[in-house]
């Protein structure tokens, strides 16, 4: 890869460090925020059942004595205290601007917000987590031995789809079969080892109730391909490759494809899954620590050529064999007239500025925070801080508008009943209005 690491160490600030006693690399530690009295919180939320950032403001309920109530839709924003959102807001009208607040302006400093020449704050990140495909370590070793990780994670995308297409057959009837993975060949078992006996399919999909693209994490390696200049001729070529991708999963999936997230995880958790494309945080959120510690993560693969970059800054390789370092979502308080700014606050500067809001988010729900601390605690802690300090991809980050509409191109794909090159080609126009790009 070109410039990958260098770029990856200046913007992530991760040396393997743990949370506790971590110090911010953008701004001072927040003063703690005050003792909430008993009360209720109404969050919009559009992350969906399961989730990290669920489960963050759950434990800011629990250990603080608030009651929250999740709600979604027009009706929902409209009576909010606080938005827990999956992207960004795509401009600034109905949102608070955090500066007016003296703590939340600090706590989005903390966050290196605003940057130089910007004005306003609608949203702090809640923070970053590792997107790829996961699966059980141990279901790949009883399935190809010792050595295949590193072989799938550097395999080509022909040795990619091969092995997902090879793993669908043997799933429906075991036998003695060859795989070739990163050049070397692997041959599955003729029976099921009790690892994988439980398998159903390839793939785990959740798109039925999240932002299946999440933000722009499944595009980031297209746009990152795309290079600086986004036109219709530098990303139709990434596009088709991505194209590629989701078919993969809808034709090799695991269950109904419009299952949630929560079950689609759970299905990798319960091994009936081989794979699940999302993020740690997520995944650790719904099957637990204790069970997560066996995951791996794997690229998520694009039928890319090298015909298709126009970037200079990344290669084929670097594009195809790294996961994604991605935010888990974003807090913001709707300027709704019905909010509860003092409530929503309470909530954003317990996670920003308490111990106990810190070691939730780092070491239970393994994010790394936007003050660029980490927990290297566990197993699979310590293997995200090496990689996000070694070798990611930075999210290509999208508002909430046309991450919604790149979501539904893929929905589309996988919805459609057949697929042709008159699918393929209404996907590549769909993300391309999406993105704006004539």
């Amino acid at each position: 890869m070109k410039r990958l690491l260098a770029t990856l160490l200046a913007a992530a600030c991760l040396a393997g460090c743990s949370a506790q006693g971590s110090s911010s690399a953008q701004g001072a530690t927040l003063p703690a925020a005050p003792e909430a009295e008993p009360q209720s919180l109404t969050v919009y939320c559009d992350l969906p059942q399961g989730s990290a950032g669920r489960a963050a403001l759950n434990a800011y309920a629990e250990a603080q004595n608030v009651t929250v109530e999740f709600v979604s839709g027009e009706e929902g924003l409209a009576s909010a205290d606080l938005a827990l959102l999956a992207a960004q807001p795509a401009d600034a009208e109905g949102w608070t601007d955090l500066t007016g607040d003296s703590l939340l302006k600090a706590a989005a400093a903390r966050a290196g917000l605003p940057g130089e020449g910007e004005e306003g704050v609608t949203a702090l990140p809640l923070g970053r987590t590792l997107y790829a495909y996961w699966a059980d370590s141990t279901v790949l070793t009883a399935l190809l031995g010792e050595d295949c990780l590193t072989d799938l994670q550097n395999a080509s995308w022909s040795e990619w789809s091969d092995f997902a297409e090879t793993m669908t057959a043997w799933i429906e009837a075991p036998s003695e079969t060859k795989v070739t993975l990163n050049g070397n060949s692997y041959t599955l078992p003729a029976e099921a080892p009790e690892a994988a006996a439980s398998l159903e399919g390839v793939f785990a999909m959740g798109g039925a109730d999240q932002v299946s693209c999440l933000g722009g994490a499944l595009f980031t390696n297209v746009l990152l391909a795309a290079g600086s200049e986004y036109t219709g001729k530098t990303l139709t070529g990434p596009l088709n490759g991505l194209y590629s991708a989701v078919v993969l999963e809808a034709e090799n999936t695991a269950g109904d494809a419009s299952r949630t997230m929560q079950d689609a995880a759970g299905a990798l958790g319960s091994g009936t899954a081989l794979l699940y494309r999302g993020l740690l945080a997520d995944v650790v959120a719904v099957v637990g620590s204790d069970r997560a510690q066996t995951l791996v993560p794997l690229p998520v693969k694009c039928q890319l050529e090298d015909s298709d970059l126009t970037t200079e800054e990344y290669n084929l390789s670097g594009l195809m064999n790294y996961p994604t370092l991605a935010c888990a979502g974003y807090l913001a308080i709707p300027d709704n007239g019905s909010a509860d700014q003092k409530a929503a606050a309470s909530a954003i500067l317990w996670l920003y500025g308490s111990g106990d809001g810190n070691t939730r988010l780092t070491d239970d729900l393994y994010l790394v925070t936007p003050w660029n601390t980490a927990s290297d605690s566990t197993t699979l802690g310590a293997l995200q801080v090496q990689l996000v300090s070694t070798g990611i991809l930075p999210e290509v980050a999208l508002n909430g508008t046309r991450s919604a509409d790149l979501a539904k191109a893929c929905a589309d794909v996988v919805a459609a009943e057949t697929r042709s090159t008159a699918t393929r080609t209404a996907f590549v126009e769909a993300v391309l209005a999406g993105l704006d790009v004539a």
